[in-house]
């Protein structure tokens, strides 16, 4: 099971990097998927909570934290996080602190 977790984590990742090379018809159709692959991942994360895979959901939270370098990824963030606050997994003072630390926008903190 350890092995599939990680084979999943690893396309949603490869998904997000190939994400940043694609062109789009409008802003929204960029927008949308955007949100798409993110949400897969926040999905990821819930799922693997059940068998108690911590460092994969690190890893998963790190992909998110890593991706988010502008106001409309941290829009993007607003929307998607609340099912893993919700189920104790970060909270919403670690998000901030990732945001400050582990993500693009540091830089503008």
């Amino acid at each position: 099971m350890k092995q599939e977790f990680r084979l999943r984590l690893n396309t949603l990742s490869k998904e997000l990097d190939n994400f940043y090379y694609q062109e789009f018809e409008t802003e929204q159709a960029e927008y949308s998927k955007n949100k798409e692959i993110k949400q897969a991942i926040v999905q990821f994360i819930l799922e693997i909570k059940k068998y108690d895979e911590q460092a994969l959901i690190d890893k998963a939270l790190t992909l998110i934290f890593h991706n988010t370098g502008c106001h409309i990824d941290c829009e993007i963030l607003d929307e998607i996080m609340l099912p893993v606050i919700e189920q104790n997994i970060i909270t919403p003072e670690l998000i901030d602190k990732n945001l400050r630390e582990n993500s693009p926008m540091g830089r503008w903190c």
